[in-house]
């Protein structure tokens, strides 16, 4: 599975119940048919253990989404298909309509999971969803926002703005 399909997901996912309309656009403008390009300061791969390490000012551009980060390391089974991805240090997540920021991402195929962490937050328009962590659990098409310790999930979902009328 690609990182820009990953990433969509949890956006969608999150914000699908405060506009379904939306959501159906989204879809369909998921740019699985353009090439991921990455470039980073360092690349650095290690064939035994099957990933790659970018890092440095790494940017992962696809279509209309861009994800930028200091460090993502992308792991692979034997199949060399992605298994994992892991992004660290200043994460944040760009698309036209929908932005995400955290201190760290991970995809984990297995599990069907995509974890956004620390200062975790996914923006729609002015809707803006915080925690210290954003877990999408895909499959189930479920996701769950968490605070520690004593800190609060927050929600500003404001309400669609209906045409005035002539």
């Amino acid at each position: 599975m690609r990182i820009d399909l990953i990433l969509k997901c949890l956006l969608l996912l999150i914000f699908g119940w405060t506009a379904n309309a939306v959501a159906v656009d989204f879809l369909a403008a998921a740019d699985r048919d353009q090439p991921l390009e990455i470039t980073s300061q360092q690349l650095e791969v290690f064939q035994d253990e099957q990933k790659s390490l970018f890092s440095g000012a790494v940017v992962a551009q696809q279509g209309e989404m861009t994800l930028y980060t200091d460090q993502l390391t992308v792991i692979f089974d034997g199949q060399n298909d992605v298994s994992r991805i892991e992004a660290a240090g200043s994460v944040r997540i760009e698309e036209p309509l929908r932005k995400a920021r955290g201190d760290h991402a991970v995809f984990d195929r297995d599990a069907d999971t995509l974890i956004l962490s620390g200062n975790a937050e996914v923006v729609q328009g002015e809707n803006r969803i915080t925690g210290d962590e954003i877990t999408l659990f895909i499959g189930q098409n479920r996701s769950l926002v968490k605070s520690h310790d004593s800190g609060r999930v927050r929600a500003v979902i404001l309400p669609e703005k209906q045409p005035e009328s002539p």
